[in-house]
């Protein structure tokens, strides 16, 4: 997962209950409730010592409450999976989206911001979670991995405006957003026991990655992709 943290995740109190059908309101107040405790008990608990009882109870909501949308615990991790991703693609956009003038600006910001997304606690805690029970329950890992094009979709849109408008030369924007997203998060990787320490040592880092990219996707020059063809006056 890319571009925000599990901990930006809205953790919602329990609604209060009252007496017939719940208004919408309520019901998406009942929802956020139970989404939220069942991310605590997976990330608390793992995936197999939770339960959809333990989780009604720790959200204050009846089982048939969550049963009604979900018919079992692997769907319920779905769609927990799911919304954090959500939240990424979201943070991503709006990373996107302020600094719009400035191609480069856009790029360190977002880099920056996978970095920060990357090593919280809470979001390793959940890919750890993935992992762990990847043997077991192979389809919980791909439910996570599957998100990625969805996630690297407002970069995909960036890029390729860029490239409509002559801003950057990224012929192909799917394959230069999972190029950049590589690039960062295989960084990552490597701060995780010892994260990089404060604001400077990140804008560095990420200056070095968008620095090397964007030399790679400079706009090219008119007549540019006509030389060294053989070609002379």
């Amino acid at each position: 997962m890319s571009g925000t943290t599990v901990a930006d995740l809205p953790v919602p109190e329990s609604p209060r209950r009252s007496r017939g059908r719940p208004s919408p309101e309520q019901a998406a107040a009942l929802r956020e409730s139970f989404l939220a405790a069942a991310l605590t008990s997976f990330l608390d608990k793992g995936y197999a010592a939770t339960s959809i009882e333990a989780i009604a109870r720790d959200a204050g909501v009846a089982k048939i409450t969550i049963y009604r949308q979900f018919d079992n615990k692997e769907a319920l991790f779905r769609e927990v999976v799911h919304r954090a991703v959500g939240h990424a693609r979201d943070t991503m956009q709006a990373t996107l989206v302020r600094r719009a003038e400035d191609e480069r600006q856009v790029l360190l910001d977002l880099v920056e911001r996978m970095y920060l997304g990357a090593t919280e606690p809470k979001t390793l805690a959940l890919l750890r979670l993935v992992i762990a029970e990847a043997t077991r329950f192979p389809e919980l890992a791909k439910s996570l991995y599957a998100e990625n094009s969805y996630v690297l979709s407002p970069v995909v849109d960036y890029l390729a405006e860029a490239h409509r408008t002559g801003k950057l030369h990224v012929p192909s924007p799917e394959l230069a957003a999972v190029q950049l997203s590589t690039l960062a998060f295989g960084g990552v990787r490597f701060f995780i026991s010892k994260p990089l320490a404060g604001r400077e040592e990140r804008r560095a880092w990420a200056e070095g990655i968008v620095d090397l990219v964007m030399r790679g996707w400079a706009p090219q020059a008119a007549g540019a992709a006509g030389e060294g063809d053989g070609r002379s006056d």
